[in-house]
C-alpha cells in the first residue's frame, strides 16, 4: 500500500511546484488590448505576440517597448521575429490574414517584463510610462513586407470610449524632395530604436538629451523635440512643405502661408521628424491635420506681419523624450526692446548649394532692432513692420526655402520659448542671400488670437 502510494505523492510534488512556480510568475497588465497577449508554449516557455487589428496588411514595421524591474535586464526579452516563424507569418500577410509577430522571455525572474509602447506602421496604439528606477527599457522592433506591398492607407485603432473623432489614414506613398520614397520595407527581422517614454515630458521647452553643432550644422536627434514637418497630400505622394513647432497634444504653430487656401485633410504633420528619407520612421508619428486656422488680417499675401498659422491635429500625440512640446510666448516673458537676444532657428530647408536636406540643421541667430533692419534691408521695408522680427548672424547661415513656419527659439529661464516664425528670407538667384537678415512674424503681436485657438 505504501510501495503503491509512492508514485501518486511523486505526482503531487510535482504538480505543486509547477503550480508554485506559475503563481510565483507575476503577469504584468497593459493597455494594449488584443494587440498584444502573453502566451504559454508548449515547452513551458513564455512568449509575448504581437498581431494587428485588421485584416490584410501586406507590410508590418513593429516598435514595441518594454520595461522590467532592475538594471541591466536587457537580456530578458529576445529580438523580434514572425509568429509562430516568419514563413507562417509571411503566408498569412499573403493570404490576407493577419501576420503576427513575438518576442521571447528570459531570465526575468518571477515577474514578467512589462508593454510599455506598441508601435505598427508609424501609428502608436498603446502608450505608458515605465516603471520608476532603477529599471530597464528595452525596444525591439521587426520589419516584413510581401510582394506588391506598402504601408496601408487605414491603420486599425485601439477601440476606445467615447471616441468621436475618425483615425487618421496613413497614406501609400511618401514624398521626401527629388526622390519619392516609396514604403517598401525590407523583409526580415530588424532591431529597431524608439524613445523611452517620461511622465514628466509635459514640460515645455525642455532641450532633449542630444547634443547640437552650430553654425548651421545637423542636429542630432532629440534635441528640439517640438520640432515636426508639415506635409501635403498631392495624390499618390506626400510632399514636405514646411516647419511646425508642438505647442500641445493636439496643436503645432507654423506660418500661415504653409496652410492658408488648402484642405485640412490634405494635410499631415510629421512629429518627432528626423530623417526625411525614411518612412515610417521609428519614434516619430504622422498625424493627418483635421482643422487649420490663420488670423483674419492674412489674406493669402506674402506679408510677415500676420504670418502665422495654426494646425489642429486629428489625434494626440503621445510625449516621449523625440516628441515634446516648446513653450509659448506670453505677455509675462519680456524682450527688451526687441533686440539683442541671441535665439536659435531649425529646419529641413535647402543648405547654402541649394541642396535640400535630409536632417535639420540649426543656427544661432541674433534680433536686431527694426531701425537696423530697415537700414540694412531697404527693399524689404514694406515687409517689416511692428509685428514683425529681425535676427541674422555674420556668418551668413539662417534659414532658407523650406525652413517656412520654422520656430525662432529664445531661451527664457531655462526653456526654449518660441518667439516668431520663419516668413520671409530674401533670395539671391536659387539660393538665400542670409547675409542679410530673415524676417518672422512676432508671436508676441498675436497671442490672444494664437491662445484663443489653440487645443489642449
Amino acid at each position: 500500500m505504501a510501495i503503491a502510494s509512492l508514485p501518486l505523492l511523486i505526482i503531487c510534488l510535482w504538480l505543486f511546484v509547477c503550480l508554485e512556480s506559475a503563481l510565483s510568475q507575476t503577469v504584468p497588465s497593459h493597455n494594449c488590448g488584443d494587440l498584444f497577449s502573453y502566451m504559454r508554449r508548449p515547452d513551458g516557455s513564455l512568449i509575448g505576440v504581437f498581431t494587428p487589428l485588421q485584416d490584410g496588411l501586406t507590410s508590418l514595421a513593429w516598435s514595441v517597448t518594454f520595461t522590467a524591474h532592475g538594471s541591466n535586464q536587457a537580456h530578458t526579452v529576445s529580438s523580434m521575429g514572425g509568429y509562430p516563424d516568419k514563413e507562417s507569418a509571411f503566408e498569412k500577410m499573403r493570404s490576407g490574414g493577419r501576420g503576427q509577430a513575438f518576442v521571447r522571455f528570459q531570465d526575468y525572474g518571477n515577474e514578467l517584463p512589462k508593454l510599455i509602447r506598441a508601435e505598427l506602421n508609424g501609428h502608436v496604439y498603446c502608450s505608458t510610462s515605465d516603471y520608476d528606477a532603477p529599471s530597464s527599457t528595452m525596444t525591439r522592433g521587426w520589419q516584413a513586407s510581401v510582394s506588391g506591398s506598402s504601408v496601408p492607407r487605414t491603420p486599425a485603432t485601439m477601440p476606445t470610449r467615447n471616441r468621436s473623432r475618425t483615425p487618421a489614414t496613413m497614406p501609400p506613398h511618401f514624398y521626401t524632395g527629388t526622390n519619392p520614397f516609396l514604403n517598401r520595407i525590407r523583409t526580415g527581422t530588424q532591431l529597431t530604436v524608439a524613445p523611452r517614454i517620461d511622465p514628466d515630458l509635459s514640460e515645455c521647452g525642455v532641450e532633449g538629451f542630444a547634443a547640437a553643432q552650430a553654425g548651421g550644422e545637423t542636429i542630432t536627434r532629440g534635441r528640439f523635440p517640438w520640432l515636426g514637418a508639415l506635409y501635403e497630400d498631392n495624390g499618390p505622394t506626400l510632399k514636405y512643405s514646411c516647419v511646425v513647432s508642438l505647442v500641445s497634444k493636439r496643436t503645432v504653430i507654423t506660418a500661415a502661408h504653409c496652410i492658408h487656401g488648402k484642405k485640412a485633410l490634405d494635410i499631415w504633420v510629421y512629429v518627432g521628424r528626423h530623417d526625411r528619407n525614411t518612412h515610417p520612421e521609428s519614434g516619430a508619428t504622422l498625424i493627418r491635420a483635421s482643422s487649420t486656422r490663420t488670423p483674419s488680417q492674412y489674406d493669402g499675401n506674402p506679408v510677415p506681419d500676420s504670418d502665422v498659422g495654426i494646425v489642429v491635429l486629428d489625434t494626440e500625440v503621445v510625449y516621449t523624450n523625440y516628441i515634446r512640446p516648446i513653450c509659448l510666448w506670453t505677455s509675462r516673458t519680456s524682450l527688451p526692446a526687441n533686440e539683442g537676444d541671441v535665439g536659435a532657428v531649425a529646419g529641413w530647408g535647402l543648405d547654402e548649394n541649394a541642396v535640400e536636406t535630409r536632417y535639420p540643421k540649426a543656427v544661432n541667430v541674433r534680433v536686431v532692432t527694426r531701425e537696423q533692419c530697415l537700414t540694412d534691408m531697404k527693399r524689404a521695408e514694406d515687409f517689416i513692420t511692428p509685428n514683425t522680427l529681425c535676427a541674422g548672424n555674420s556668418n551668413a547661415h539662417g534659414p532658407c526655402l523650406g525652413d517656412s513656419g520654422g520656430g525662432l527659439m529664445i531661451m527664457r529661464n531655462g526653456h526654449w520659448t518660441l518667439r516668431g516664425i520663419v516668413a520671409l528670407a530674401p533670395r539671391k538667384g536659387l539660393i538665400c542671400d542670409l547675409r542679410k537678415y530673415v524676417i518672422y512674424c512676432d508671436i508676441a503681436k498675436h497671442l490672444t488670437w494664437i491662445e484663443s485657438n489653440i487645443v489642449y
